[in-house]
C-alpha cells in the first residue's frame, strides 16, 4: 500500500526514525496494525514550510514483531 504523510521537518523526521509504525483501525476492524516503511521519498512543498513523505507500507505480522 502506498501512503503519504504531510508535516513539518520534525514530524517527518519522527516518522522516518521508526522502523515500525502502528496504525489504529476502526472499531469493527483489527484495532492496531503494524507496518514497515519501504521505498521512502521526502519532498518539500513549493513554499518550504511542509514536507511530504511518500512510502510503501508492508504489514508486519505479530510473529515478526515479537522476534
Amino acid at each position: 500500500m502506498r501512503v503519504c504523510f504531510h508535516g513539518t521537518d520534525e514530524e517527518i523526521t519522527r516518522i522516518c526514525q521508526r522502523p515500525v509504525l502502528a496504525m489504529v483501525g476502526p472499531r469493527h476492524a483489527q484495532p492496531v496494525v503494524a507496518f514497515e516503511l519501504f521505498n521512502v521519498s521526502v519532498t518539500t512543498d513549493p513554499y518550504g514550510s511542509l514536507f511530504r513523505l511518500a512510502a510503501d507500507l508492508t504489514e508486519v505480522h505479530r510473529e515478526e514483531v515479537n522476534e
